[in-house]
């Protein structure tokens, strides 16, 4: 007979190594965001993660599961604490691992948190017997022996979920050395390194997708072309309307529409912002724009059966009625019409495509209208403008990531989980489609112009994820020791790397440096401040050859000697109106007709902050002025003094 008591147990709150396992259990998460990166062999860092929840929180036995989507059956990808005889028993018990039977126990009375559920046994119904490796049959007949012991036949779940909400595996953990419960905390704490495997499996989905989707013929290089282009604008993390005027655009270039746009829903609100249009003329898109779009209206088209993609929608104008609560129709008198063949576009025709959040969120949709073949897209087109829509979702769920972001620097570590997530479901991609197309297609000269285009915004990709890390580490050490450092050293070194950084341009950098080596009091965070600086010359430069003037020399400074270093560049400059927000992300949340500057803008904006507080941690000061003093268009002069030792 199964084992009863009274009434299930409950975890405990809390335990008395509760500090020093959860700061080893950052750093353990913090260590193991490295491994995002390695799309390929996720089965190795799924190991790692398992071999670090044993470890920590003294669980004899964790395993990671990967959801098969063709046989609905959870495979084991990664274990820790199994013996050979244990893994045998477990490859010979597939249905105990099938899709409802894990289903049938992730249930909302066992529900600890968003992504775990703790079953006991009191709330189990099954035989002993129907369960894989019980080491101890006849515990497992028994009652709990006291309200915080661990039963033999307890599960204990963290489920792994998509950013759009699907289930993709499972991690479990199973006897406790202590065997006892876990506390909330722990469990808690293991849910971060779930979370950190979920994103490890989806990132490994998506470059197998990937893979499998620019497998292809030439035909789809400028959809290629195009995706890495935006790729490479949200890497940077560009202004957001730019960004989604950019999917905009592109969409209804590459899938021949006429008229295309991209709204967001508002928060707190049943009103619909538009943040893009493409293929409209003035007049129409003012009309659009002053519109009232309701957010419960569009999802009332949001239904399944309307659905062609994953989060795409078609709504046939036979659906809709006479039409006339639509907010723009090009031609009413078509929309009266009957459609004049199955495969033709009607008037009245809405295709959607919803963008989510990682927790599966709509934040908003893509609307594509007016095809110029007149006909339905295939499926197979569908499909590949469901990339682009999550792309704009990532975009904007990068922008509100960063401005909650920046007023979290006592949340470091989890800022800076948070945005390796973010940034490596966006680098796969970028690498996924280059060696793709490199290793399966035989380029053209276009193509290879393409896939070169494609290598430099590799490298402004590690541009901004440098940016991030030594931010986040230069927070970390803050009050960190400063030594005597070479400041001339520094500039030789950043100076190479820039031009590395641009292998595609035509790059000048003129060094003016005493002939002694000239000490200022830093640490390992120097070179930061030139590379952003020297890079900043270079990226808002448009000239066909680019000409960076830097001088270092030795002045007096409140009765003091200091280094003084001067970036001079030829680029688009600063207005006067703008040099003392230009350090500041400020600088970015100026309203766009005010700033012509930043509408050139290419960059995440963390770069000058960085150079700032980095100036000021070493007790120095920065300024910029005009390279030429009467014209800010002529290009700018970013200064800044150091003490000496």
């Amino acid at each position: 007979m199964h084992p009863q008591m009274s009434a299930p147990p409950t975890l405990p709150s809390e335990s008395d190594d509760m500090t020093n396992r959860h700061i080893k259990s950052l750093e353990r998460i913090y260590e193991l965001t490295s491994g995002l990166m390695n799309v390929e062999n996720v089965n190795a860092l799924l190991t790692r993660i398992c071999e670090s929840v044993r470890e920590i929180y003294g669980f004899d036995l964790v395993h990671i599961s990967m959801l098969d989507d063709k046989s609905q059956v959870f495979s084991q990808h990664a274990m820790a604490g199994y013996s050979e005889a244990d893994r045998k028993e477990l490859d010979a018990s597939p249905k105990a691992f099938a899709h409802d039977e894990i289903i049938s126990d992730l249930r909302e009375d066992c529900k600890l948190s968003r992504a775990t559920y703790f079953v006991p046994v009191e709330k189990q119904n099954g035989k002993p017997e129907e369960f894989v490796l019980v080491r101890d049959p006849d515990a497992a007949r028994k009652p709990r022996p006291s309200p915080d012991s661990w039963h033999e036949l307890d599960l204990l779940y963290f489920a792994l979920m998509t950013r759009s909400g699907n289930l993709i595996g499972y991690m479990q953990v199973d006897y406790p050395q202590s065997g006892r419960l876990p506390s909330l905390q722990s469990v808690r704490e293991m849910e971060l390194f779930a979370n950190l495997a979920a994103v490890a499996i989806e990132n490994h989905n998506m470059y197998r997708r990937v893979s499998d989707l620019f497998q292809e013929n030439e035909l789809k290089t400028t959809r290629i072309q195009k995706i890495l282009d935006l790729l490479r604008s949200v890497l940077r993390v560009d202004d957001l309307d730019i960004v989604l005027q950019k999917v905009s655009d592109s969409m209804a270039l590459t899938f021949g529409f006429r008229k295309t746009g991209v709204s967001i829903f508002t928060k707190g609100s049943n009103r619909v912002t538009v943040h893009a249009l493409t293929g409209y003329t003035e007049e129409e898109e003012q009309a659009v724009r002053s519109s009232m779009i309701l957010r419960s209206v569009v999802l009332s088209d949001f239904k399944e059966v309307f659905r062609v993609t994953k989060t795409g929608y078609f709504v046939p104008g036979e659906k809709q009625g006479s039409g006339s609560d639509f907010v723009f129709i090009e031609t009413p008198d078509k929309a009266r019409q009957a459609r004049k063949s199955p495969d033709s576009w009607h008037e009245l025709d809405l295709l959607y495509f919803g963008l989510y959040d990682r927790d599966g969120n709509i934040l908003g949709y893509i609307q594509l209208d007016y095809p110029e073949d007149g006909k339905i897209p295939t499926k197979e087109s569908m499909e590949m403008m469901e990339a682009y829509a999550s792309i704009a979702g990532i975009a904007v769920e990068n922008s509100s990531m960063f401005k909650e972001a920046e007023d979290a620097k006592t949340q470091v570590k989890m800022y800076l989980d948070l945005l390796t997530h973010d940034v490596g479901n966006l680098v796969n991609p970028v690498n996924a489609y280059l060696e793709v197309v490199m290793g399966t297609t035989e380029l053209s000269p276009i193509q290879h112009r393409y896939l070169s285009s494609a290598q430099e915004a590799a490298r402004s990709i590690t541009h901004l994820v440098r940016n991030v890390r030594r931010s986040a580490q230069m927070l970390e050490t803050s009050g960190g020791e400063l030594v005597p450092t070479s400041l001339t050293k520094s500039i030789r070194q950043t100076a190479a790397d820039s031009r590395s950084a641009y292998v595609s341009k035509k790059i000048d950098i003129d060094l003016v440096l005493p002939e002694h080596e000239v000490y200022v009091m830093a640490d390992s965070f120097l070179d930061e401040v030139l590379y952003n600086l020297l890079t900043n010359a270079i990226k808002y430069d448009e000239h066909d050859e680019i000409i960076v003037d830097v001088e270092l020399s030795t002045v007096d400074f409140e009765g003091r000697k200091h280094a003084k270093v001067v970036v001079a560049d030829r680029g688009i400059g600063i207005p006067d109106e703008f040099k003392d927000k230009v350090f500041t992300r400020d600088f970015r949340k100026l309203v766009r007709p005010d700033r012509p500057i930043l509408q050139k803008s290419r960059g995440a904006g963390m770069g000058l902050v960085l150079v700032k507080t980095l100036v000021e941690r070493y007790g120095g000061k920065v300024w910029v002025e005009n390279r030429v003093y009467d014209d800010s268009s002529r290009g700018s002069m970013f200064c800044f003094i150091l003490p000496l030792p």
